[in-house]
């Protein structure tokens, strides 16, 4: 059965999607874009307001907004964290760049390298570098890949070119690591695309809240028949994605 993250932006919201059934809880703030990152305190609360076993990851935003962090937060209880490479694209050794960000954060919650489906328009690197660098990584450093679009009010393209694509979550997954798709994703596409793409976990926003809406709250009911099309899917070869959090992450 292929996994259900959904993204929140508050403790209120985080509950309701658990409770629903959502195997991730992921922190981010949709107001500040595809990947934008909430404030230290409400990834603080939503840890606080779900129990141990919850698996919570975070969104820091774009690399180029936060790669001047001068401080980067500790992140106990997260599980997971991820960053855009929005911009990266630009560098003639991104993930030389890349490597001198991640090199500030001394703790050793992994990574998820995201993969823009319109990587040009992001100005990232070609979805085939982020693969490479995935696959030459320690998967103590990156655990999976999201497969997500940018720009958000455009549908993921990724159904024009599915064999490449399908390929390629292949490739991340028989490397030992997990693959995730988004990019506005509803029950009818999560359907289709775990019969063909087959990724280990589906990632939605709008799709979870009232009336579709982003930027809404999140609907329970929802979230329930998006949990219920990702357990109809099926990702081929042994499940790559945790049901509970490592014990080995704690709270502050």
């Amino acid at each position: 059965m292929s996994a259900l993250l959904v993204s929140v932006r508050n403790a209120e919201e985080a509950v309701a999607a658990f409770s629903a059934g959502a195997d991730v809880i992921d922190v981010k703030e949709p107001s500040r874009g595809s990947l934008g990152m909430a404030d230290v305190a409400c990834r603080r609360e939503v840890r606080a307001a779900l129990p141990d076993q919850a698996i919570v990851s975070v969104a820091l935003g774009e690399w180029n907004d936060v790669r001047e962090m001068s401080e980067p937060s500790a992140f106990f209880g997260v599980s997971y964290r991820k960053v855009g490479l929005a911009g990266l694209g630009a560098h003639q050794s991104p993930f030389r760049e890349f490597d001198r960000f991640r090199s500030r954060f001394i703790d050793t919650t992994p990574w998820i390298f995201v993969i823009y489906v319109d990587w040009e328009r992001a100005l990232a690197p070609h979805p085939d570098q982020v693969v490479a660098a995935v696959l030459k990584s320690s998967r103590t450093v990156c655990a999976g890949v999201l497969i997500d679009t940018w720009e958000k009010s455009r549908p993921s393209p990724i159904e024009g070119d599915l064999p490449v694509w399908s390929a390629r979550i292949q490739r991340v997954r028989e490397s030992g690591r997990f693959a995730a798709l988004a990019g506005r994703l509803d029950e009818r596409s999560i359907e289709r695309l775990g019969r063909s793409a087959r990724p280990d976990l589906f990632a939605v926003r709008g799709a979870a809240c009232e009336a579709g809406d982003r930027l809404g709250a999140i609907d329970p009911a929802r979230v329930a028949k998006l949990v219920a099309a990702a357990r109809s899917c099926e990702p081929i070869g042994p499940p790559l994605f945790p049901k509970t959090a490592a014990p080995a992450y704690g709270r502050s």
